[in-house]
């Protein structure tokens, strides 16, 4: 998903006026900022205890995101159309079609300013009226969300986002010319090639690495960070975190709030859990995220934790740099052609699983695009459901899963996570994360207190994370 370290606080009424003298610009700036608040109906609040993350609370990564970050979002894109619009033609309509083509995106150009339109004025939520395969669970959610959330600063965060992002999409698959079109993926391509670096580094680290819970202990926290990679992320800061994390990842150790990979590996090492054969990835970012992941299973598998990895991808372009099964197999194809032969090397080796099952792309299912929180799959997505509770182990990364697992909720983040899932447990749940958002739970007493001290921006700036576990056992009856 994609992230930003931006401070939200810089769309709030004093953080970007400090130190300045009231000049008459400063002045227009916080009366348009004061109508747009009292139009929209904006508080100037934090988010209280217990609600969901919303656009109706100024003082939250909520509100920033959809002021700041999702309009830049629909900006670039409609910019790329334009810039790309000869080459697209040509890729996608032969010439004798080719007018009828360069109409075509000048309809979807359209559509995706209007959408931008209804965003910056929140608009409310429109039905999905074309081909989209997942229409009906949509237009259902929509007209069952209460009237006062059903637009975009009104709603929960986490169902605006997620509209945005669907209805995006929607252009674009209900087109003659481009349904198979991703509008960022350049962007995620490029984010594993400007890696190339860091990939041939972790491939080098991880030959021959011992069967102990120190090394994937160290391997999990790799991962978890691998996360610094989000395309959105200033790119000399991602560079350097890396090669921090790769070379001395013990000094990072103060910046893991949480970490239960001890209790990962027990539970991976259970015998009691031999007939579970299968770990579940449910994946975040493409590029060089997707790389650790896949350096994380090989190493469950070649340790004899797990005989599949199934990965789970999203079913269309989803949050800009989200994996789709475009993503995945390009991938896979671009590592195992590469010119360095180590790198080369790997990506015939991770191809090489493909074909003998050990690593498998699970079926695809528009549930990770929908809007509905994880502790509904049991009831949207009974067979989904039913698939994770083959597992061994389920391994959910990034910021959107978490959000998902706990409803976009501003819990106590002493709350256990256990009882944030609400019922969601079809087996043993691993979280791997870098903290974006207020939205957490499962930390010691006294930790975010503390750090709210030291950094006010510690929920928001990507510097810390968590590695949760919680124990599935129970529901099997062990």
């Amino acid at each position: 998903m994609e992230s930003s370290s931006k401070d939200p606080s810089s769309e709030g009424e004093l953080p970007e006026d400090e130190g300045k003298t009231d000049s008459e610009p400063i002045k227009i700036s916080r009366l348009l900022r004061t109508e747009f608040d009292a139009k929209y109906q904006i508080v100037n609040l934090q988010t209280p205890l217990n609600a969901f993350m919303s656009g109706h609370y100024k003082q939250s990564f909520a509100f920033f995101t959809l002021r700041s970050r999702l309009p830049v979002i629909l900006t670039n894109v409609i910019d790329t159309l334009t810039r790309d619009k000869s080459e697209l033609v040509a890729q996608f309509a032969s010439n004798e079609f080719s007018q009828a083509a360069r109409e075509e995106l000048k309809i979807i150009i359209g559509l995706i300013s209007k959408l931008k339109y209804e965003l910056q004025t929140d608009k409310s939520f429109q039905n999905f009226t074309g081909e989209e395969p997942d229409r009906e669970v949509w237009n259902n959610f929509i007209s069952n969300l209460p009237d006062g959330e059903r637009s975009f600063y009104k709603a929960s965060s986490l169902h605006a986002e997620c509209y945005l992002h669907r209805k995006l999409h929607s252009f674009l698959e209900n087109s003659v010319f481009l349904k198979s079109y991703d509008f960022f993926a350049k962007v995620k391509e490029q984010a594993l090639t400007d890696s190339i670096d860091d990939i041939l580094a972790l491939t080098k680290y991880t030959r021959r690495s011992e069967n102990s819970v120190e090394v994937f202990d160290e391997l999990v926290r790799i991962n978890m960070w691998s996360n610094c990679n989000d395309v959105a992320t200033d790119t000399e800061t991602v560079k350097q975190s890396n090669r921090q994390v790769l070379e001395k990842v013990a000094n990072t150790d103060e910046r893991v709030l949480v970490n239960q990979a001890a209790e990962i590996w027990r539970c991976l090492e259970n015998p009691k859990l031999k007939k579970h054969k299968q770990v579940d990835f449910i994946l975040d970012n493409a590029g060089y995220e997707l790389f650790s992941d896949f350096i994380l299973a090989e190493f469950m598998i070649e340790k004899g934790l797990a005989e599949k990895v199934r990965f789970h991808v999203k079913a269309h372009p989803w949050f800009v740099t989200d994996v789709t099964e475009r993503d995945f197999k390009w991938t896979l194809e671009y590592l195992s052609e590469h010119a360095d032969y180590i790198i080369s090397l790997i990506g015939k080796k991770f191809l090489q699983f493909i074909d003998e099952g050990k690593f498998e792309l699970a079926p695809i299912s528009h549930f990770w695009t929908s809007p509905h929180s994880f502790y509904s799959m049991a009831q949207m997505d009974p067979d989904l459901y039913s698939s994770l509770q083959l597992s061994k182990l389920v391994v959910f990364k990034g910021e959107l899963n978490y959000r998902k697992l706990l409803q976009d909720v501003c819990w106590d983040p002493t709350q256990e996570l256990s009882t944030c899932l609400r019922g969601f447990l079809p087996s043993n749940i691993c979280v791997l994360r870098r903290v974006k958002s207020e939205v957490i739970s499962g930390l010691p007493e006294g930790v975010g207190q503390a750090l709210s001290g030291k950094d006010p921006r510690w929920m928001v700036s990507g510097s810390y994370g968590v590695i949760q576990f919680v124990d599935g056992t129970r529901e099997f009856g062990y």
